[in-house]
């Protein structure tokens, strides 16, 4: 975690235009009119377009990583009774006609602010940015505008494609045109951004290995769920399996990004504040003769990040609080209870984190030595057993919580009392249980890339690579255990459920099928869960393939040129509910 290096100025995000009767230029307001003109206005440009990543994550229960985790079949949409929004995505229904807006909206304002800087970028003069910089600015703005695109493709569907600043009503667009677009962007990214390694660019800025990951996401997700061999371009031609093995090639061996030395180090309860105290964290350095270290500790740069979500230290209650990782918030153990009974991790609302026992009954058969399980998963009795169950009137709570972006404490050495987030000691962040958290969101890590290679040539040195550096044994390529090792390496990040929906429906479907029948704590009491929609997983996925209604305040703003996802027509898949 590291300070924000660039301003951000609300005044440069006012993109309109601005003009009274004596049509003089505007001197207290940035407009379309008069921005951008210098290189601090070129970098504002730019930040405001990261920004609404921020914006996006604010109100976590409608941003799209949460949305993928609760849908999919790694984690449970509980929470308390009244947060409809989780369980709706468990049971792929809709809470209410808004229910995803908040997403809509900050989406499409990071697709707006790209079309500007797009536009804008070439209208600089070389004297006030270098060609080679508005060359990085205008591939940046594009990977953002594709990376926004693919979220919105995935969630739902066909999406008005909208690539000019000029106002219009748009109909939504068919999946190849928008995945046309996505794969152009990110090749023109590809092409722009600076053929340098990693530890030579800013951190937190767009990168090209980032582009080329993104691009290879891209590809199997569509050629997988539309059942497709290439990807196609707005200019024509596409992009083939080939173009992507080089491209993930390429990142592979110039990036200069790597593995971490052990897997632990990638997750904030390894921080040098936090870790003397963390038993599990002891225990296994006294077994295996490690010594962990955080990768991000201190600001580190973490090598095996391509690219992440930044925060700052300086989340408050303004509209600073985007500057905090709220996932950790949203994540972390339910009740805000005393922080003695949950060190090393931070108390919180509790939503969508709790791990189905299925999945670990299956990973222990799997892969009885992969020390990511317990790296991975708290398992609460053992870990935890002052942890009070049933806080908050929680529902579908289970045994297991997910560790790796749930908020971790630390002990302040001053006054030997213990904090909300280590960050509080480190950083000096305020000690509060919603704004203390700042760990990086990450979107794309190295061993993601590893595995995409493997399952693009079939060949498993690269998923070899991801085993070894958890203490397991080389494995022969298939099908089947690229899939096993995508789900166990990359639990709780976001990426299993298109993964899923990728490997076509009938994968997808068995494995909604697997959370029925799992054991759960209703209210502190022991229950048995067997869905929360009637119609069961498979009849529900059938009717939506795993999209999510538009809101329904689009529609109309469309004058009725977006038509709603199916199986949300007409009030369909309106959940009713706990309890109903």
């Amino acid at each position: 975690m590291k300070k924000i290096t660039y301003l951000i100025v609300a005044a440069a995000l006012i993109f309109s235009s601005c003009e009274d009767f004596l049509n003089v230029d505007p001197l207290t307001q940035k407009t379309s009119a008069n921005f951008p003109q210098t290189a601090d206005d070129a970098k504002q440009m730019m930040a405001g377009i990261y920004t609404t990543m921020s914006n996006e994550q604010r109100l976590t229960d409608m941003a799209h990583l949460f949305v993928c985790e609760v849908a999919s079949d790694d984690k449970l949409g509980g929470g308390g009774v009244n947060d409809l929004k989780a369980q709706a995505y468990e049971a792929l229904m809709s809470s209410d006609p808004e229910m995803l807006g908040h997403t809509w909206e900050a989406t499409y304002e990071g697709i707006h602010r790209a079309n500007f800087a797009i536009e804008n970028l070439s209208l600089l003069s070389d004297n006030v940015v270098s060609p080679a910089l508005k060359n990085q600015y205008k591939g940046e703005a594009m990977f953002l505008r594709a990376f926004f695109y693919f979220r919105l493709a995935t969630l739902f569907g066909e999406v008005p494609l909208k690539i000019t600043t000029a106002p219009a009503d748009l109909p939504g667009s068919p999946a190849d045109k928008v995945y046309a677009q996505i794969a152009s962007d990110l090749k023109s990214a590809i092409e722009l951004l600076p053929n340098v390694p990693y530890a030579s660019t800013e951190e937190g800025r767009v990168t090209r290995w980032a582009a080329q990951a993104l691009m290879a996401r891209v590809w199997l997700f569509y050629t997988g769920f539309y059942q497709q061999t290439s990807l196609p371009l707005v200019e024509g031609g596409s992009v083939s399996k080939q173009d992507v093995v080089t491209w993930l090639g390429n990142c592979i061996t110039s990036s200069g990004h790597s593995l971490v030395g052990d897997f632990h180090e990638l997750w904030p309860y390894t921080n040098s504040v936090t870790i003397g105290e963390y038993g599990y964290i002891q225990d296994y350095m006294t077994t295996t003769g490690k010594s962990l270290k955080y990768a991000s500790d201190k600001g580190a740069r973490n090598p095996e990040t391509l690219f992440a979500l930044k925060f700052s230290n300086f989340a408050d209650w303004d509209i600073r609080r985007g500057y905090g990782n709220m996932f950790q918030l949203y994540f972390a153990l339910r009740g805000l209870q005393n922080l003695n009974n949950t060190f090393p991790f931070a108390g919180g609302w509790g939503q969508a984190n709790s791990i189905p026992k299925g999945l670990v009954d299956q990973w222990k058969a799997d892969e009885p030595n992969d020390v990511r399980l317990w790296a991975s998963v708290i398992d609460i009795p053992v870990e935890l057993p002052n942890y009070a169950k049933g806080q908050w009137d929680f529902v579908l709570e289970s045994q297991y919580w997910g560790k790796k972006y749930n908020g971790v404490s630390g002990r302040d050495p001053n006054d030997g009392k213990l904090k909300n987030d280590y960050s509080v000691i480190m950083y000096g962040n305020k000690d509060n249980n919603q704004l203390s958290h700042g760990d990086d969101l990450v979107f794309i890590r190295f061993a993601d890339v590893l595995l995409m290679m493997s399952e693009l040539t079939e060949d498993a040195q690269y998923m070899n690579r991801v085993r070894n550096r958890a203490g397991l044994g080389d494995v022969a390529y298939s099908l089947a255990n690229i899939q096993k090792e995508r789900r166990y390496e990359l639990a709780f990040e976001g990426l299993r459920w298109n993964d899923m929906r990728r490997w076509g429906a009938a994968y997808a479907k068995a494995a909604l099928e697997t959370q029925v029948g799992t054991p759960v704590y209703n209210f502190g009491q022991p229950a048995v869960f067997n869905g929360l929609n009637p119609l069961g997983y498979s009849a529900r996925y059938d009717q939506t393939k795993g999209f999510f209604p538009i809101p329904e305040s689009q529609i109309k703003l469309s004058n009725g040129q977006l038509e709603q996802v199916q199986g949300f027509r007409g009030g369909e898949g309106r959940y009713p509910g706990w309890g109903s």
